[in-house]
């Protein structure tokens, strides 16, 4: 954190108190620094999720050979990461810099939007929320073989991890709790 604000009018404040988030310098692209390459946008029909759509994207980092397994991340509220440079997480500049230096290897990301029901209904409740393997098996037997058609992942755990916001958060956890030889690596940003 750089620094923390609130906005006052009139002499009281008005919203929530807010930190304006600090950047490494891992997080500003570097010459030379080969980059990796967002897909276009796919969209799935899930039959576990009884007919909803998501839409997904797929990062692949410089080094990623289609051919021979990755390691992997899957983001939640993927829509956020997928605009500009990898969103205010700066994901695709931070991770050719690790890569470049050789901290990580080279690795794909998916992001994953949350789905709408045939009725179009939003369905990112039902799927980050609900406590049970229902949205590690929709990644497992729907989104992953189709990430495979465009690159190999490495099967094990200990080379996935799964990320997420509030939601998101418990959604990656559960993931995790419910298949830790396929999700070993966890991140749950205040999961609900």
């Amino acid at each position: 954190v750089t620094h923390s604000f609130q906005y006052v009018i009139d002499g009281k404040p008005a919203g929530q108190p807010s930190d304006l988030a600090s950047y490494n310098p891992d997080s500003y692209p570097k010459a030379g620094v080969p980059k990796g390459k967002l897909s276009e946008k796919f969209t799935i029909t899930s039959t576990i999720f009884d007919g909803m759509k998501a839409n997904y994207w797929i990062y692949a980092s410089p080094g990623v050979d289609p051919s021979t397994p990755a390691a992997m991340m899957v983001w939640q509220d993927g829509q956020n990461i997928a605009r500009g440079e990898g969103g205010n997480l700066r994901l695709f500049t931070v991770t050719e810099n690790l890569v470049a230096q050789k901290r990580i290897p080279p690795m794909v990301h998916v992001l994953i939007e949350p789905g709408q029901s045939p009725e179009g209904r939003a369905m990112r409740s039902v799927e980050y929320d609900t406590v049970s393997d229902r949205y590690t098996r929709f990644l497992m037997e729907e989104v992953l073989p189709e990430v495979e058609k465009h690159y190999k992942l490495r099967p094990d755990g200990y080379s996935r991890g799964i990320s997420g916001e509030s939601s998101g958060g418990i959604c990656s956890f559960t993931s995790g709790w419910f298949a830790p030889e396929k999700f070993a690596r966890i991140h749950s940003t205040i999961g609900s």
